[in-house]
């Protein structure tokens, strides 16, 4: 077998993401949907707009652990979505005319919603993928980043296709869309003759740690988080990453429902960032040095031609 290509296998899969998106994307792509599908029904609560004028600060909640979304370098919170988010901030002074502080709150898989349903963060910058159950009881902006879910096993492992997962240990994010689809969705399917293990992680690295250890057969997580394992590596040749070729994802922010304003704002930052070329240097700066391709390809185009709106 010939030396794998980073940027062949991620191609080959965001081609597919980027044929579910050219369909299923467009409501995303009007100011105000997302965030406003209750607004006949919104109550006389404050909005999170208005709470974060009064109070003078940004609730935001970020990833200390899973790069290139968000991570800390040398105690500084960073990354791809840290750094919209951050932009994000700026027009909320700009549109709020007044000056805020940012609250930077860890979150997980686990913790993300229920932090944003009891009010503790306002919105959660990280690699969080649009889903059925989500939709229900959070909003998303508009999407930011456009993936799959990828596999990272020892070079050696018999594993290379997602059906070969059958009665394996699975290890993946907890809370996170994975182990609903390998242990429902995909085994009601037929895919697997026999169940898969599921074994969620807080974070990317346990995760890989648990696959050092022997603990899982298999990690799993969105493409750029796997590829950020494979390189945080010393000895990258002992493992191998692959497309489970079994989804494509829809990356955007959450937050709470009923926040048209609120929403309207970090949609607009969205499509500035694309807009101003920012996209494609957080691209190179953040997603580059884990393995994706340098050149944007077809998928990474359309984010930003997707979230370049007329006037």
């Amino acid at each position: 077998m010939g030396k794998q290509k980073t940027g062949d296998v991620l191609t080959a899969s965001r081609r597919r993401v980027l044929g579910v998106g050219a369909l299923g994307l467009g409501a995303f792509l009007v100011p105000g949907v997302v965030g406003t599908r209750k607004a006949a029904a919104a109550t006389p609560q404050e909005t999170t707009a208005d709470r974060i004028k009064r109070t003078g600060v940004f609730n935001l909640g970020i990833r200390e652990a899973d790069p290139p979304y968000g991570f800390l370098d040398k105690g500084k919170h960073v990354g791809f979505s840290t750094e919209i988010a951050e932009k994000v901030h700026e027009r909320l002074e700009k549109e709020l005319k007044t000056s805020l502080k940012i609250n930077y709150v860890a979150v997980t898989g686990r913790t993300r919603i229920p932090l944003l349903l009891n009010g503790t963060i306002d919105m959660e910058a990280g690699a969080t993928v649009i889903t059925k159950e989500r939709v229900k009881v959070v909003d998303f902006s508009i999407p930011f980043f456009l993936t799959a879910s990828y596999f990272i096993v020892p070079a050696g492992s018999p594993i290379r296709r997602a059906a070969d997962l059958s009665g394996k240990r699975l290890g993946g994010p907890r809370g996170g869309l994975q182990e609903t689809l390998f242990t429902r969705k995909l085994q009601a399917q037929g895919m697997f003759t026999s169940p898969v293990r599921f074994i969620g992680f807080e974070n990317p690295s346990e995760g890989f740690t648990a696959l050092q250890g022997g603990s899982v057969d298999a990690y799993t997580n969105d493409g750029p988080l796997v590829y950020g394992l494979l390189k945080s590596t010393p000895d990258p040749a002992k493992w191998r990453v692959f497309d489970a070729g079994v989804d494509a994802s829809t990356q955007a922010f959450p937050l709470r429902q009923n926040s048209s304003s609120f929403a309207t704002i970090i949609n607009l930052t969205i499509v500035e960032v694309c807009e101003s070329g920012r996209w494609q240097e957080l691209y190179q700066k953040y997603f580059v040095p884990v393995g994706l391709p340098r050149e944007l390809d077809e998928t990474s185009k359309f984010v930003v031609r997707m979230n370049s709106w007329s006037d």
